[in-house]
């Protein structure tokens, strides 16, 4: 099997990474291919750098392409963008477009769940190696459309999580936490591993968040939801895969689908099954925005926001990928 691949190190991405990194690891892919794979590399310090390089070699490449994000949970998910920027109207099937991410950032929900192991090097052998025998999966893509500033409307795309109420705050603060405590989060990582490290903050903000909420209703967004029902938001989340402590979505990796668990602050948390031209729709009453997240980028949602699912994106797994799988191809 032939086929182009772009390597997108986002040199930021964790605690940092060497520009020289990119070519050790685009050697990498070559070799766990063994065939002939024409790599390209973007080293690029910022995800809208990531996402145009992706959007750039996914419109033109030769087929199929693979595009492996080297870095966090955010890199990958501008790569993401990027893929839906030059297919606009779908996601491309794995005949014209793979994806893969490299565990070099903090979160890195799908890469772990595919079994894509820690060590750089390695990873990239077993993804080069994946991407010749066809070791893929798929990987429902939430759809995220919102207001924005002055009356427009965004369309953004996440592979893992959106979270919305106080929930949906909690990348934002971490995200602050970090600028400000950059020295302390490096000794964090290098004494129990960046991955571990994350998972720390999201609990004990998290937890921080959903307390304040609880005990104040002003900290809570009065929203509509689909025309109808209004509700204090307390906290949602929506979700393509299980990932606890958090709420079980009801659905697997490679389902065409996600689960939403919304929580009113008074009341009882209810479910929502995410597919194509199924979704939910959520309209702010007493704001005009709210913060939110994707993955684990923060966003800014004007007036209104809907979620569903645009369809499913390919995956290059690891050796150790994790069952059940969904094969390339699997449309539900």
């Amino acid at each position: 099997m032939s086929g182009a691949a772009l390597l997108v190190l986002n040199r930021a991405a964790g605690t940092g990474h060497a520009q020289d990194d990119a070519g050790r690891l685009a050697g990498a892919l070559r070799k766990g291919h063994g065939g002939v794979l024409a790599v390209e590399t973007a080293v690029v310090d910022d995800h809208p750098s990531a996402r145009a390089s992706t959007a750039r070699f996914a419109a033109t490449a030769a087929r199929p392409s693979l595009v492996v994000g080297a870095g966090g949970g955010g890199t990958l998910r501008a790569v993401v963008e990027g893929v839906m920027d030059a297919f606009p109207d779908a996601p491309p099937g794995a005949e014209m477009v793979c994806l893969a991410g490299l565990r070099m950032g903090s979160g890195n929900v799908i890469a772990r769940r595919l079994g894509i192991p820690l060590d750089p090097q390695e990873a990239a052998l077993q993804v080069g190696d994946g991407f010749a025998r066809s070791r893929t999966a798929q990987c429902a893509v939430l759809r995220c459309s919102h207001g924005a500033a002055g009356g427009e409307t965004a369309v953004r795309h996440a592979v893992s999580m959106c979270g919305l109420g106080a929930w949906g705050r909690v990348p934002g603060d971490i995200a602050r936490w970090r600028k400000s405590h950059a020295a302390a989060r490096r000794r964090a990582a290098s004494w129990i591993g960046l991955e571990r490290v994350n998972e720390i903050e999201y609990l004990g903000f998290g937890a921080g968040r959903m307390l304040a909420a609880a005990m104040s209703a002003s900290r809570c967004e009065l929203v509509e939801v689909d025309g109808g029902q209004r509700m204090r938001l307390l906290a949602a989340v929506a979700l393509n895969l299980p990932l606890p402590p958090l709420p079980d979505p009801g659905v697997a990796l490679g389902d065409m689908a996600a689960g939403l668990t919304l929580v009113p602050r008074f009341g009882k948390p209810f479910r929502r099954r995410l597919e194509p031209g199924h979704g939910l729709t959520l309209r702010l009453l007493d704001r005009e925005s709210a913060e939110f997240f994707l993955d684990e980028d923060p966003e800014i949602a004007f007036d209104w926001l809907k979620l569903d699912v645009a369809g499913c994106l390919t995956f290059v797994s690891g050796n150790a990928g994790r069952a059940p799988l969904a094969p390339a191809g699997r449309r539900e």
